[in-house]
């Protein structure tokens, strides 16, 4: 008992001896018998292993022959004679065979290929969604509307999509899902098909080879998504990410919920999805329990035997420097500062090297600190602060209190004419290039301020000087604003656009001023970036409602119907002016031309104009312009070169061409019914047109009205008659549809002469 006593009282240096000698003692023990059951465990995982990667071969092999059975089914049967037909056509001129047709396509996939839980086909034009299983159903929400357009509208032909896709009724739960346009590989696809495998395919497969308790397997795509599990509902999280990072290999081990797995994962070569397969090492480790126990069993005997020798032997050894210590301390009963004084010595100079170290990395990290103090500041975080607890909170970063304040927010565009120097992943950096630059020229124009990230890709600088400053040095900060600018876009050759505040000596009205320079910002979607545009006073409690202008919308695709350049152009202004009630969110304005586009296409569409037409045969996605674009006035002279320009002139050739055709109508009835009492309305009737529009319309096209031409051709019939028969002037008047006296000064009006002297003339000649 005094034995122990000492040791735990002891110096280190009697400790230090005892614990070497035990480690010297039992080490090499441990060793043998730890490496005895690490081989035999290896051994047994090593098996098992081996075993998994042929399990989890069989079930890749299995699925991946399914899938790409069910998939080259489902494209045999889009190449098929139905589908390869025209859509578009079959479903203007037969409705109903057209569905009916889909139905049966889609009820003949289903039967052959029972691994499909659902086969669908969505129309967008009309909403529907037709399926074998769930018969024809309306979707009606916007939001799947719109993400069934978009995925209309994307490049994928055919692709696989995993884990609930929730915008078709029924796919809510687990699995995969194939998706198709119609007609594949066509240029104006009309319609998605989907076809759904729900994950109980899986597992069934899966169900067949699990053989321990704890085992867990997991399917996951090639972004890590989890199509299905066995044994596991929840991905360990990291999982993925390790499988990615294991190279060569085969095995590896994982830790989840305090347990430890042996994780064989394989690639399919199919879909390069994962297949991963974990055991508890505990369940691999049954078969070498003995040698565990056995192993566990010698080591105690052998750290036993060990302590009571190395406690007997060190005893005898640390003996002579207990002698010395007891002639140092010279019968004192306090022990002798000997290695623990040494200790707390060396301890103490480290807690005095760390302390510097924390005081220098606070100084360098205050002016960190500082910013986002200030940034706080301007999102009003402190609005509710006492007085007293503000001034605090000032004087603790160094911020005076009774200044006069101005806030200007920088924001740039990556998209600039010329060369681009930076990318958009480089955001960051532009960040920090422009926050240093604005610092810098504080200092150099011997101003007071702070630069702040204000993490959005945007910089605030935040002006204090004394309010007794002369009014006159307004003139200076607009012109700081402006070096400012300068300086930052000729150095990263970016368009830069900063927004200028009013002024205050409130610190309470700060976030006033910061909202006031961020909306002076926004604004320059309305009047234009790469400039410094001030505040405009008494704006700066306006509550700003924004409505899109459908309006306006519906006019313009009229203008356009109807080929009037001059009033859609004008729409178009319109357009753009209604925008300012959305100045404080860009995006608004982004997606409102968004939709006007839409719009556009739509009437191009209608009219029988081809994108290809509007937008060349490079395929580029016009939605693309939209996002580059950062003015109104950018966005309105591409609509105008893109979409007006070319439905109007398209609009005109086609009106040109029907006008043709009416008007050469319109005279070959005149030729075939000049002998019955013709009217101007019965021809407009006939051509579907108003008397006035069709007279204005004749009038253009041949130069004369349409009486006058009528009377033409009359007159022409009527000579044509005096020479060749022997009809009296009467009959001929007749026919030729006049009466006797009208005829008579018709044809002396045109011809100079009575019908009876041109006649006689005639014989005479």
């Amino acid at each position: 008992m005094n034995v122990w006593k000492r040791f735990f009282r002891s110096k280190t240096i009697f400790r230090n001896m005892v614990t070497l000698s035990l480690f010297a003692a039992i080490i090499p023990v441990l060793v043998v018998g730890i490496g005895s059951y690490l081989y035999s465990a290896s051994a047994v995982q090593s098996e098992v292993n081996q075993s998994n990667v042929r399990i989890l071969n069989n079930v890749s092999s299995t699925i991946d022959s399914t899938l790409d059975r069910l998939q080259n089914n489902a494209i045999q049967m889009l190449l098929g004679t139905f589908f390869s037909s025209n859509l578009v056509e079959l479903k203007s001129t037969n409705y109903a065979g057209f569905y009916s047709g889909i139905s049966r396509e889609l009820s003949a996939l289903m039967n052959g290929n029972k691994e499909a839980s659902d086969v669908a086909v969505y129309i967008p034009d009309e909403g529907y969604l037709i399926s074998p299983i769930y018969g024809g159903r309306r979707i009606e929400g916007t939001v799947e509307r719109e993400t069934l357009l978009k995925e209309l509208a994307s490049n994928d032909q055919l692709r696989w999509v995993s884990g609930p896709y929730t915008f078709i009724p029924g796919y809510n739960d687990n699995g995969i899902t194939l998706i198709a346009k119609l007609p594949l590989l066509g240029k104006q696809p009309i319609g998605l098909m989907f076809i759904r495998i729900n994950e109980e395919l899986f597992q069934n497969i899966m169900k067949r080879f699990i053989s321990y308790t704890g085992e867990q397997m997991f399917i996951l795509d090639e972004k890590g998504v989890l199509v299905t599990s066995m044994g596991g509902t929840e991905v360990p999280q990291g999982l993925f990410d390790r499988v990615a990072q294991k190279g060569s290999e085969q095995r590896f081990q994982f830790v989840f919920h305090d347990t430890e797995y042996m994780v064989t994962p394989i690639t399919s070569s199919l879909n390069q999805w994962q297949y991963i397969n974990m055991v508890p090492i505990d369940q691999l480790n049954a078969k070498s329990n003995g040698i565990k126990l056995i192993t566990l069993i010698i080591v105690l005997i052998c750290l036993v035997f060990g302590a009571i020798i190395t406690l007997w032997g060190t005893r005898r050894v640390y003996r002579p420097i207990q002698n010395l210590v007891a002639y140092v301390k010279d019968g004192q009963t306090d022990e002798v500062e000997t290695d623990e004084v040494g200790f707390v010595h060396k301890r103490w100079a480290e807690l005095s090297s760390t302390a510097n170290d924390m005081q220098q990395q606070l100084s360098d990290q205050l002016p960190m600190i500082r910013e986002i103090f200030a940034l706080q500041l301007l999102q009003g975080r402190f609005l509710y602060y006492s007085e007293d607890q503000l001034a605090a909170m000032l004087r603790r970063y160094n911020v005076p209190a009774h200044k006069e304040s101005i806030v200007m927010v920088i924001a740039f565009d990556l998209q600039s004419e010329g060369k681009v120097r930076f990318q958009e992943n480089d955001r960051e950096l532009i960040v920090f290039a422009v926050k240093n630059i604005a610092s810098e020229l504080l200092q150099t124009h011997a101003m007071e301020g702070i630069g702040i990230n204000l993490l959005n890709d945007q910089v605030a600088v935040w002006l204090y000087r004394d309010p007794l400053q002369s009014e006159d040095e307004e003139s200076d900060i607009k012109q700081f604003a402006e070096r400012l600018r300068l300086l930052v876009s000729d150095y990263l050759r970016l368009q830069v656009t900063i927004g200028l505040s009013g002024k205050s000596e409130q610190l309470r009205e700060l976030p006033e001023l910061y909202e006031e320079a961020l909306l002076a910002v926004r604004s320059r979607m309305i009047v234009g970036g790469n400039q410094v545009i001030a505040h405009t006073s008494g704006k700066r409690n306006v509550d700003m409602h924004y409505r899109y202008p459908l309006e306006i919308e519906t006019h313009f695709e009229n203008s356009l119907q109807l080929g009037d350049r001059d009033e859609a152009v004008r729409m178009m202004d319109e357009f753009a002016k209604s925008m300012g009630a959305a100045i404080q969110k860009p995006e608004l304005i982004q997606m409102s031309y968004y939709r006007l586009l839409t719009a556009a296409i739509r009437t191009a569409y209608m009219l029988g104009l081809d994108t290809v037409q509007l937008f060349g045969e490079s395929n580029e996605d016009p939605y693309l312009h939209i996002r580059n674009m950062s003015t109104t006035y950018e966005l309105n002279v591409w609509f105008k070169e893109q979409l007006v320009e070319p439905i109007v002139a398209y609009v005109h050739g086609k009106q040109h061409q029907e006008h043709e055709q009416l008007i050469a109508k319109v005279v070959r009835y005149m030729e075939e019914n000049y002998h019955f009492d013709l009217s101007l309305d019965q021809c407009a009737q006939i051509c579907g047109l108003s008397p006035q529009y069709l007279s204005k319309l004749f009038k253009k096209k041949k130069d004369v009205s349409f009486i006058e031409y009528l009377t033409k051709v009359r007159i022409e019939k009527s000579i044509e008659l005096l020479r060749t028969t022997d009809l009296s002037v009467s009959d001929v008047a007749e026919r030729v549809g006049y009466q006797m006296k009208n005829f008579i000064r018709v044809f002396k009006k045109h011809m100079g002469v009575t019908p009876g002297q041109f006649r006689g003339s005639d014989e005479e000649n």
